[in-house]
């Protein structure tokens, strides 16, 4: 009898279980929703407070940690330009030091900013999400000044990671500034624009250590910048303040004076002082119209590169920007790019 009792009683509880169990399953979200992620919040690497987005359709998705360019563009308040890539990645982005809503926090003098301990929090980031995240497919994808940092971080510790993504690939300083004066300067004078022939050719090549002459030279080659580049930098802010609250848009803004803080770090770039032997697969996502960092340059830099796995893709029409110009293209490259890597 009690034996009976017993069953009975275990009988309805397993019931009771199954029919709670499908009520939930029926009402539950499918299964690309269920696993989606979306944080925002800060964590604490290098022993400061720095600003993170995590966003995905599926958390289980390789992840993309995006370093922005700069110093000191944070891209976190962009998340809809970036939004193409989250359906198959979990797509970081970071406010490093100096930039966006880290720089909020801490305020301008109460954080240091360096390329090594820039290098040493993105290293400590990717140690965080392969834990977090439980996975051991992070993509460390590169823009611009990100694309300098990226390789400091790549090859201090590739173990932590799948693959190297580089786009707006930066080269040596020099050679950048060289080639962005060529190219102002032969656009000038075939515009024509006598007074941009007449200052570029009275100042010359800027000195590498004077930014003030960088400056001069910059403000005439931004006229002749790709049109799609050119529409992006017109737009930008406006989202940006479109994202952002007063405080937070105010540090954004206080951030590209990053690269001054940085001068030295930017005036002495040169990656390929770093060789050209990687551990990890090693791709390049390159505008065909970028005259900030030289495709020619870019390209040449990559015929030099050793790894496992390299490829290099083209954009057409695309400029230094071409992630968020041409994402549509940039995300196929990228999807393209991870199906070649060993799984």
């Amino acid at each position: 009898m009690l034996h009976d009792r017993r069953s009975a009683s275990l009988r309805w509880i397993v019931r009771f279980i199954t029919v709670a169990l499908a009520g939930c399953l029926s009402s539950a979200s499918p299964v690309a929703q269920a696993t989606a992620i979306e944080e925002a919040r800060f964590i604490q690497l290098g022993g400061v407070e720095q600003w993170i987005t995590i966003r995905g359709a599926n958390r289980e998705s390789p992840v993309l940690l995006i370093l922005h360019g700069g110093p000191g563009e944070a891209q976190s308040p962009l998340v809809s330009t970036w939004e193409p890539l989250e359906r198959d990645f979990v797509v970081l982005q970071w406010d490093q030091r100096g930039g966006g809503r880290t720089l909020a926090r801490a305020g301008a003098a109460g954080q240091a900013t360096s390329l090594e301990l820039l290098t040493l929090d993105g290293l400590e980031l990717a140690r965080y999400l392969r834990g977090y995240l439980r996975t051991d497919s992070v993509v460390l994808v590169g823009h611009s000044w990100g694309s300098f940092l990226g390789v400091h971080i790549v090859k201090r510790q590739p173990q932590l990671f799948k693959a190297f993504v580089g786009t707006g690939q930066v080269t040596t300083w020099r050679s950048m500034v060289e080639a962005q004066y060529a190219y102002a300067l032969s656009r000038a004078r075939s515009e024509p624009n006598a007074a941009a022939v007449a200052e570029l050719e009275s100042q010359g090549v800027p000195a590498s250590d004077n930014f003030d002459q960088y400056l001069v030279m910059r403000r005439w080659l931004n006229r002749y910048l790709a049109t799609s580049d050119l529409q992006w930098i017109s737009k930008q802010d406006a989202l940006v303040q479109s994202a952002l609250g007063a405080t937070d848009l105010m540090a954004y803004r206080q951030g590209f004076r990053t690269m001054t803080g940085l001068s030295s770090t930017v005036f002495a770039m040169d990656v390929f002082s770093l060789g050209f032997d990687f551990k990890t697969p090693f791709f390049l996502i390159q505008g065909s119209d970028d005259h900030i960092a030289s495709t020619e340059l870019s390209s040449s830099y990559f015929d030099k590169i050793n790894a496992p796995v390299k490829r290099m893709t083209l954009i057409e029409g695309a400029g230094h920007f071409a992630p968020m110009t041409h994402m549509q293209q940039f995300a196929a490259a990228l999807r393209d790019d991870f199906s070649r890597l060993p799984h």
